[in-house]
């Protein structure tokens, strides 16, 4: 009887490590495609792609859906139970989601009759384009924190850490209206 209940045990932990393997790894799959719009996003900033831009960043704020939290969730939980209670972290930090106001752009000199100039208005645009890349890279390093804790059982972090990352996905249609902003006063 003693080896029935101690296979019965072996079983159950195989199926809990299957699980926390499949689930680990559609999460992976998730930081590796936000990874990858990222060097996208990158790109298509760098060429003045506006159409491409925004479809990127809905990419994003789509990968972050329901179905992420449903798996992140399951994952902190099957964490919890193969590692025991999270240890109390030690970095409690919370980094600050990337914001740019028109305010926090370049001043726009004048280029003579109250214009400004083409570059300070290429300067504004630059500023915006950076904003979205730090608003992008922001979102792909506190996602890849966020499925790092919930691997750990720690479920606190993992959902502060997503709630941090959609927030930022939240925030860039305001950031990408602000750069076509910006590349609208361009000169043709």
């Amino acid at each position: 009887m003693r080896d029935s209940l101690l296979s019965t045990a072996d079983e159950v932990l195989e199926r809990l490590e299957d699980e926390i393997a499949f689930l680990a790894e559609g999460l992976a799959g998730v930081s590796e495609q936000l990874t990858c719009l990222t060097t996208e996003l990158d790109a298509q900033l760098a060429e003045g792609i506006p159409d491409q831009v925004g479809l990127t960043l809905d990419r994003v704020a789509a990968l972050l859906g329901d179905q992420v939290l449903s798996d992140l969730t399951a994952l902190a939980g099957l964490g919890a139970i193969r590692h025991g209670h999270p240890p109390h972290r030690d970095d409690d930090s919370v980094h600050a989601i990337p914001t740019l106001a028109t305010d926090g752009l370049p001043a726009a000199g004048h280029g003579g009759a109250d214009a400004p100039s083409a570059d300070d208005l290429r300067a504004r645009g630059a500023a915006a384009a950076d904003h979205l890349r730090r608003l992008s890279a922001f979102v792909t390093d506190r996602f890849d924190l966020a499925r790092a804790a919930a691997e750990r059982g720690d479920a606190d972090r993992a959902l502060e850490e997503l709630r941090l990352t959609r927030e930022a996905a939240d925030s860039s249609p305001a950031g990408y209206q602000l750069w076509l902003t910006c590349l609208a006063d361009l000169p043709g």
